[in-house]
């Protein structure tokens, strides 16, 4: 079953503001449709709306998924996203996906 994933961020002032993202299919580890670079309020959105949306990285020459994203809440009324690695993940974060 395919799921959303990032493997690609931009930044303005520390904040996600842009990401590149696809529908990846774990099962064959590979990209079901090809990316595109989204604003990060459809990330939360779909979020939002009970998709699962995971990290991507390449190590090695491999991909894997790395921790979850969630949406996180700034104290201005702003909403983003971060990604916590969680027991048994690879210790990555989205400041550890390369700039789009």
């Amino acid at each position: 079953m395919a799921i959303l994933a990032i493997d690609g961020v931009r930044w303005v002032n520390d904040r996600v503001t842009s990401v590149r993202w696809g529908s990846f299919e774990p099962s064959t580890n590979d990209w079901a449709v090809p990316t595109t670079i989204v604003d990060v309020q459809q990330v939360v959105e779909a979020i939002k709306h009970g998709k699962e949306v995971r990290t991507l990285f390449t190590l090695g020459g491999r991909t894997f998924l790395g921790p979850k994203v969630t949406v996180l809440p700034y104290a201005n009324g702003h909403v983003g996203i971060e990604a916590r690695a969680q027991d048994g993940q690879i210790e990555k974060s989205l400041e550890d996906l390369p700039v789009v």
